[in-house]
C-alpha cells in the first residue's frame, strides 16, 4: 500500500504564479496525493483558479475561507489532511517532479521522521543553488544546534514530516515570519532528522514586505523574532538541558543586534528591554564568554542604531 502523502498549499494573491505551482504538484512522478489548497479569501482570481483545477483532479481539495493569513490557512490544512506525512508548498513557488518520490524515499529509507532537501532562489533572470546542504543525518538534539549557525533549519517548504511529529504543533497566528514557530517544535518530536543536497524545492524570490513597507514591517518582524527566540530557548533548553550555554549565547547575542536594529522605534525599544531584563540574572551569571556578558552589560546604553539594508537586487525580484 502506497502511503498518503498531504500537501498543504495556502493560496493569497497569487493568481500569475498558482496554475504554475499546481502543475508541478499534478505532475508528480509518486501519485498518492492528498492536496488541499486553502483560499485566504484571494482577491483576485485564485478562488476560481482552485475550484478549476479541482474539477481537473479529485486528489484536491478545497477550502474558501475568510482571510486569516497564512498560518491560519495552514493550521486549516493541517486539520484537514488524512496522509501520514506532510509537506507545505508555497502557492508561488515550484518542485521538481520527483519531489514527494525523493523526500518520502528519503524518510522510509533512514527510518526519519523530517526529511529536508536543497532548494534552488529562483530570481527573474537566474536561479542560484542554496548553499550549506550535505547528505547526512542527524539526531534531533543535533539537528536542533544546526539552527544556531543554519537560518535554513527553521524553513518548511524543503522538508517532509512524519505526521506523528505534527501532533499538537500548530502555527502561531498573527506573525509576520510562520516558518520559525513552527519547525522547531517539530524538530524536538522527532528522533531522525536526514538531509540530502538535491534542490527540488524552487523558491522564487518576490519583493519583501520589507522592500514595501520599510520601518513598519522591520518593526513587526523584529518583533516577532524577539518572541520567537525567547520562545525556542525556552522549549530547547526543557528537552536538551545540556544545550543551555549555546543557546543562551545566540539569545544572547541577538539581543544585542535587535537592541540596535530597535533605536529609534519607541515600542520595539522596550520590549527589547523588558526581555533583556527578564534574562538578565541567566546571561550575567551564565555559561557564556565574558566578553559577551560585557556587550550585553553595555547594549544598555548602546545608541548605536542599525539601518536597515534593503537591496532589491536591480530588478533580479518577481513582483
Amino acid at each position: 500500500m502506497m502511503e498518503l502523502v498531504s500537501m498543504i498549499i495556502p493560496v493569497y494573491g497569487v493568481e500569475a504564479y498558482l496554475g504554475e505551482c499546481l502543475e508541478t504538484v499534478l505532475n508528480q512522478t509518486y501519485k498518492n496525493l492528498e492536496i488541499i489548497l486553502i483560499d485566504d479569501e484571494s482577491p483576485d482570481r485564485c478562488p476560481e483558479i482552485c475550484d478549476q483545477y479541482a474539477q481537473k483532479d479529485e486528489r484536491i481539495k478545497v477550502i474558501h475561507q475568510k482571510n486569516g493569513g497564512a498560518a491560519n490557512a495552514r493550521n486549516h490544512g493541517l486539520d484537514m489532511a488524512t496522509g501520514e506525512y506532510i509537506c507545505f508548498i508555497d502557492s508561488d513557488d515550484k518542485i521538481e517532479n520527483n519531489y514527494v518520490e525523493k523526500l518520502l524515499g528519503a524518510i522510509k529509507e533512514n527510518k526519519a521522521e523530517v526529511v529536508v532537501c536543497s532548494f534552488k532562489q529562483w530570481y527573474k533572470d537566474k536561479t542560484q543553488d542554496s548553499e550549506g546542504f550535505e547528505n547526512k543525518e542527524y539526531s534531533s538534539k543535533d539537528y536542533i544546534r544546526k539552527f544556531l549557525s543554519d537560518w535554513t533549519c527553521g524553513l518548511i517548504w524543503n522538508k517532509m514530516f512524519d505526521k506523528k511529529t505534527l501532533e499538537g504543533v500548530r502555527f502561531e497566528e498573527g506573525h509576520k515570519i510562520d516558518d520559525e514557530f513552527f519547525t522547531y517544535q517539530a524538530i524536538l518530536k522527532a528522533e531522525k532528522v536526514v538531509v540530502f543536497d538535491e534542490s527540488l524545492y524552487w523558491y522564487r524570490m518576490r519583493k519583501s514586505g520589507v522592500m514595501l513597507s520599510g520601518t513598519q514591517y522591520q518593526a513587526q518582524m523584529l518583533k516577532d523574532r524577539l518572541e520567537y527566540m525567547t520562545k525556542r530557548y525556552e522549549m530547547v533548553i526543557e528537552k536538551y538541558p545540556d544545550l543551555k550555554a549555546e543557546y543562551l549565547y545566540n539569545l544572547t547575542d541577538n539581543l544585542i543586534s535587535y537592541t540596535r536594529q530597535a533605536q529609534g522605534i519607541k515600542e520595539l525599544e522596550k520590549d527589547v528591554r523588558a526581555i533583556k531584563k527578564q534574562y538578565w540574572n541567566r546571561i550575567m551569571f551564565g555559561l557564556i564568554p565574558m566578553k559577551i556578558k560585557y556587550s550585553f552589560f553595555r547594549s544598555f546604553f548602546d545608541k548605536t542604531k542599525e539601518e536597515l539594508n534593503v537591496d532589491e537586487g536591480e530588478n533580479h525580484y518577481f513582483e
